[in-house]
């Protein structure tokens, strides 16, 4: 199984881990969802399975695959009568149309079976790939298999951040971590369970199937409030060149007297005789 994990990862040209991002620091954390957010989406994929399963064993049914009673509706076995007689060439052969039916009823018990255990493959590898790194200026989002996408977000430039769980999500002990950066005015687009149906926006990272969700948020919380002493979010000035915001009010008496006595010498010097 791992050399043929390998020899995917190969073939599609996807490292195991991404590379940090910049500005990453010494204090870099990397991880991964939680493991049961695999059986999360393990309990997604099943009922697609399972659908695909009932859709097969009609479709057998219906074409007289499996002979059951309730699907001999009226007329079904004259029309099955009126297939086996139909008969074509192809090259030297007589081909019957009702061995064409036997035969794409078994390629599609193959295929089903093959998607299967490829799909389920997939899913682990998905979750194998999915890769969280948060440093000390910037955070990386890594997911995706086929369509690989790495999202890098600057701290600084966070301006939201909000936990989402689900009954299920809840059951499972998981939330997911939805981050707004500055210009986020779109919502993302649906990814892995989310039917919101909106556009990809570069501006939403979605950190899915954490444990401590709230406890993530809190850290990144806290950084940006370094951040912000050290004058590198949301162009605040530095903490040791003090803003107009954070004036005294002794200081702001002082420039209102100053400003008084300057309006009163251009008074004087406009109503003095040229």
């Amino acid at each position: 199984m791992k050399r043929l994990r390998q020899r995917l990862l190969t073939f599609l040209r996807v490292s195991e881990r991404p590379d940090p991002p910049p500005g990453a620091g010494p204090f870099l954390e990397t991880f991964r969802a939680s493991r049961r957010y695999l059986y999360y989406c393990v309990l997604t994929w099943i009922p697609k399975q399972i659908a695909a399963f009932f859709g097969l064993l009609f479709s057998l049914a219906f074409f007289g695959f499996i002979d059951q009673p309730f699907v001999k509706m009226a007329g079904l076995d004259r029309f099955f009568e009126l297939v086996e007689r139909i008969r074509f060439p192809f090259g030297h052969l007589n081909i019957e149309l009702n061995s064409l039916f036997v035969f794409f009823e078994a390629l599609a018990i193959v295929t089903w079976a093959a998607q299967l255990l490829f799909t389920g493959l997939l899913l682990k590898l998905s979750w194998e790939l999915r890769w969280y790194m948060v440093g000390e200026t910037s955070l990386r989002i890594r997911r995706g298999l086929w369509s690989l996408r790495e999202q890098t977000m600057t701290l600084a430039n966070i301006q939201n951040m909000i936990v989402r769980q689900g009954p299920v999500q809840r059951m499972f002990g998981i939330a997911d971590l939805e981050v707004h950066t500055a210009g986020g005015g779109a919502r993302s687009d649906p990814e892995e369970g989310d039917s919101s149906g909106a556009k990809h926006s570069l501006h939403i990272g979605h950190l899915r199937g954490l444990e401590d969700a709230p406890g993530l948020r809190d850290k990144i919380r806290a950084r940006l409030l370094e951040l912000a002493g050290d004058g590198l979010g949301d162009g605040r000035e530095p903490r040791d060149e003090p803003s107009p915001v954070s004036a005294t009010r002794g200081d702001l008496l002082e420039a209102a007297r100053a400003l008084e006595k300057e309006a009163r010498l251009l008074r004087g010097s406009l109503t003095s005789p040229g």
